[in-house]
């Protein structure tokens, strides 16, 4: 599994987008032992979200990596936005190190 998290100024906020990248084995292994759940902390995203009212607490790790463009967030501030990046980085990490023993 590889994976990105980056962010960037946006309309003076700061966008965090993450991408994902699964092998073809990768995802059958997901398919067979149950796909997992990444955690999308939800403080100091801004309202204006684009998934709608009420923004998405989690995602299976198999829709984050069908999504080609990978999934952008937009926060109110830096602090926000480098906070959601730690926990997204330590949760993949994890995540990484548990499709390598499986």
């Amino acid at each position: 599994m590889e994976y990105g998290v980056d962010s960037e100024p946006a309309h003076g906020n700061v966008a965090v987008r993450v991408v994902v990248r699964l092998t073809p084995r990768e995802l059958t292994k997901l398919f067979v032992a149950g796909d997992l759940l990444v955690h999308l902390p939800a403080d100091g995203l801004l309202e204006s979200a684009p998934e709608g009212p009420m923004p998405r607490t989690s995602m299976f790790l198999s829709e984050l990596a069908e999504r080609r463009d990978g999934y952008l967030r937009s926060f109110r501030d830096r602090a926000a936005a480098e906070a959601y990046t730690a926990v997204l980085r330590e949760q993949l990490d994890a995540l990484a190190a548990r499709m390598r023993t499986t």
